[in-house]
């Protein structure tokens, strides 16, 4: 019973580590917008508590997400379909530690982008598209298994991940952060659904056995 509620707590752990991290590092960021800017120029280069956000904040939790992963694919069993999504949703985390390591330049939007930059950036996007995707598959997986829970999360995820990929034209820059947080929402919201779904399967079966 402890794998399953672990299940259910681990993804909104991670949000609200997520979101307590970028509320109070917002709160020491001269004039920090959370409408325009985005979460990751708490970390970036040349902010005072850079390093720190980027460790304890973002790093800190991905690892959360890491933990309900592991749990999850112990949870699944066989199911080859259910163990592609998870791994997906691995490689989110993973790519988004990567992120962490390789902060993007100061205020995140420079005019010569260092390779630091370059490399978080191509992260943090790629992060998540896995994400997305992986969240897909393991909901098939779950559909297939009789669960009532659908992917139709994909659509408004890719357009919100479309819209990050031209948050930095002038037209769309001032609602960045907006963009990038509802994005977070919304996997944050699946990968909780995903883990009732699990933790109700697993403790249908324990109670079988």
């Amino acid at each position: 019973m402890i794998k399953a509620s672990a299940l259910i707590l681990l993804p909104l752990l991670s949000f609200f580590w997520l979101a307590c991290g970028v509320l109070v590092a917002g709160s020491y960021y001269p004039d920090y917008s959370h409408l325009s800017q985005f979460m990751s120029a708490l970390g970036a280069t040349g902010t005072a508590y850079g390093a720190t956000v980027n460790l304890v904040v973002f790093a800190g939790a991905e690892l959360w997400v890491l933990l309900f992963v592991g749990l999850a694919v112990s949870a699944v069993g066989k199911d080859g379909l259910a163990i592609a999504g998870l791994s997906l949703i691995g490689f989110y985390a993973l790519l988004l530690l990567v992120a962490a390591y390789y902060p993007c330049d100061f205020e995140c939007r420079p005019e010569e982008p260092s390779i630091s930059h370059l490399i978080h950036i191509s992260a943090g996007l790629l992060a998540y598209v896995f994400g997305l995707v992986g969240l897909f598959v393991i909901s098939c997986a779950l559909k297939r298994r009789g669960s009532s829970l659908l992917p139709r999360g994909t659509a408004t995820g890719l357009f919100l991940t479309g819209a990050l990929l031209l948050a930095g034209t002038v037209q769309i820059q001032e609602f960045a952060g907006l963009l990038q947080r509802l994005l977070e929402v919304l996997i944050y919201l699946w990968l909780t659904v995903v883990g009732l779904k699990l933790a109700r399967a697993l403790r249908q079966g324990q109670q079988s056995t």
